[in-house]
C-alpha cells in the first residue's frame, strides 16, 4: 500500500491545552481519518498501514495501537511496568497481543475516522493537560461519548506501533505521584461527566488485577531492594489515584 504524505503546520497563538490543540487540528484536517501524535513520540514505519488496514478490514471509528517507551536517561529501578499509564507507555495489563475493542487508547497512539468529530463533537476542552495543570481523562470522555452516540469504541491493533520519549523529569518520584493525584481527580471528574455504565468499568478491572495478581507477585519478591522499591512506588501511586478521586468527586467541576 501506497500512502501519500503531505504535512501542514497550524499554530495556535496561545497556549490552549491539548484538548484544544488538538481541536484545531482537526478543524483544519481534510483526510478521512485523523490520526494523533505527541510531539515527543516516534510512530513505526507500518505505524498507518497498520491502523489503515484496521479500519478497513473491521469497518472501524476508531484504532490505537501500543506505545512503546523510549527512556531518555536509564530506566529507574523503582519504577513499575504496571503503572506506565503514567508516564505514557501501554502498561503491563493492558491488552497484550490480539486485536479487540477497548473503551480508549492513549494519546500518543490514536486516530478517529473524521466522520467521527462530525457527528460527536470535539474533544472536551475542560480535560487533558494545559499549562502546569496534568489533567487527563479527555481520550476516555471522547471515547465513551463516541460509543454511546456510535455505538462503536476503539479498535486496538498491537501491531501499531509507537514510541515514546521518557525523560528523567516524567519519572522522578514527586511527579509520578502528582501525576497519580490528577489521574484520580481526572477520573472523578469523567465519572461525573458520562453517564454511561462502562465509564469506570477499564479502571475497576485494572484494579483488579493488580491486588489479585501483580501486588501479590511483588510481594512475593521483596527481598530484592529492587522489587521492594517498585512495590512501593506502585502501592503509593495508586494511594494518590485514590486521594485524587476523592477530592475529585467532592468537587465540583
Amino acid at each position: 500500500m501506497i500512502i501519500k504524505k503531505k504535512i501542514k503546520v497550524v499554530a495556535s497563538r496561545e497556549n490552549i491545552g491539548l484538548s484544544g490543540a488538538r481541536n484545531i487540528g482537526i478543524r483544519a484536517s481534510r483526510g478521512d481519518v485523523i490520526a494523533f501524535l505527541d510531539d515527543d513520540a516516534i510512530a513505526e514505519s507500518e505505524w498507518i498501514e497498520n491502523l489503515v488496514n484496521t479500519y478497513i478490514e473491521l469497518n472501524a471509528f476508531a484504532v490505537g495501537g501500543k506505545i512503546l517507551p523510549i527512556w531518555l536517561s536509564k530506566k529507574p529501578d523503582y519504577f513499575p511496568d504496571e503503572i506506565g499509564w503514567l508516564v505514557g507507555y501501554t502498561h503491563k495489563g493492558f491488552v497484550e497481543k490480539k486485536v479487540v475493542e477497548v473503551r480508549n487508547t492513549f494519546g500518543p497512539n490514536m486516530s478517529f475516522k473524521k466522520e467521527v468529530f462530525e457527528r460527536v463533537g470535539l474533544f472536551n476542552e475542560r480535560l487533558g493537560k494545559k499549562g502546569n495543570s496534568c489533567m487527563q481523562a479527555e481520550e476516555a470522555e471522547f471515547c465513551l461519548r463516541m460509543k454511546n452516540k456510535l455505538g462503536k469504541g476503539v479498535v486496538y491493533n498491537p501491531c501499531a506501533i509507537v514510541y515514546h520519549k521518557i525523560p528523567q523529569s516524567k519519572v522522578k518520584i514527586k511527579m509520578l505521584l502528582k501525576r497519580a493525584f490528577y489521574q484520580g481527580y481526572s477520573k472523578a471528574l469523567l465519572k461525573r461527566l458520562s453517564s454511561s455504565p462502562e465509564t469506570l468499568a477499564t479502571e475497576k478491572s485494572y484494579l483488579k488485577d493488580l491486588f489479585l495478581k501483580y501486588i501479590p507477585k511483588r510481594m512475593k519478591r521483596v527481598y530484592c531492594i529492587s522489587e521492594l522499591k517498585k512495590l512501593s512506588i506502585l502501592v503509593a501511586s495508586i494511594f494518590s489515584v485514590g486521594l485524587g478521586f476523592l477530592y475529585g468527586y467532592t468537587k465540583r467541576i
